[in-house]
């Protein structure tokens, strides 16, 4: 699976390859792209130079229907990710139910920096909100 969130900046560009194993219920996350203030065409030949090409499906962020237009326009077989409510909810559930999730940290130090730091927000006294 290919996967793209939007950014510019402070929040990045992310674009991450990864691999999952039903039977094994295993994520392996092996490769990624995180940078700031990159167009959509820098972007796309970023993704080119390690090997993407127009064959591969890539989901990107329904949020940024311009940016799945400027990769359509560039050529890249790309559709937006179903979102609605309740979705980041679940997909950190579904993230949390997984037997293993296995970053390689030397291709996707990013990666695995945000996993490892990612938790429920706290309100002003320390507590944790129920929100990620």
């Amino acid at each position: 699976y290919k996967g793209i969130d939007w950014g510019w900046y402070p929040d990045p560009f992310a674009y991450n390859n990864m691999y999952y194993n039903s039977n094994q219920r295993t994520l392996y996350i092996f490769d990624e792209i995180d940078c700031n203030k990159k167009s959509n065409q820098e972007t796309w030949e970023m993704l080119k130079g390690k090997g993407v090409t127009e064959e591969d499906l890539i989901t990107g962020d329904s949020a940024e229907p311009k940016s799945i237009g400027d990769y359509r326009s560039y050529g890249a077989n790309i559709r937006g990710a179903t979102k609605g409510p309740g979705s980041v909810e679940y997909s950190m559930k579904w993230l949390s139910s997984l037997n293993k999730i296995v970053i390689d940290r030397q291709r996707c130090p990013n990666t695995a920096r945000e996993f490892s730091t990612y938790e429920y927000e706290k309100d002003k006294y320390g507590n944790f909100k129920s929100k990620y």
